[in-house]
């Protein structure tokens, strides 16, 4: 099993509605590939300073999975259509 962590840190004036056209399609694509992924995501709820925005975790049956997500182009449009426009960091790991 794969599991892959992300967490985010938005710009500064970064707009509400904007996280939330994030959060739907995060939940469209977790949907479309739950045959073979689980997507979980979802903002920082705020108990300590210094944490990041928003974080996703997916798991994976294999690296081949994984490497299947990356290139997926529903993937793709999500990253470069709703997280690209309001990124101004980004932390990930693979375990």
């Amino acid at each position: 099993m794969v599991t892959h962590i992300v967490i985010f840190t938005w710009n500064a004036g970064t707009k509400a509605t904007q996280i939330e056209s994030l959060q739907q399609g995060l939940a469209q694509l977790a949907t479309d590939l739950s045959d073979w992924a689980v997507i979980k995501h979802g903002p920082d709820l705020g108990f300590r300073d210094r944490n990041g925005d928003y974080a996703l975790i997916a798991t994976f049956a294999d690296r081949a999975a994984w490497d299947r997500y990356q290139a997926d182009p529903r993937h793709k449009a999500v990253v470069r259509d709703l997280v690209s426009p309001i990124l101004a960091s980004r932390l990930t790991i693979q375990f």
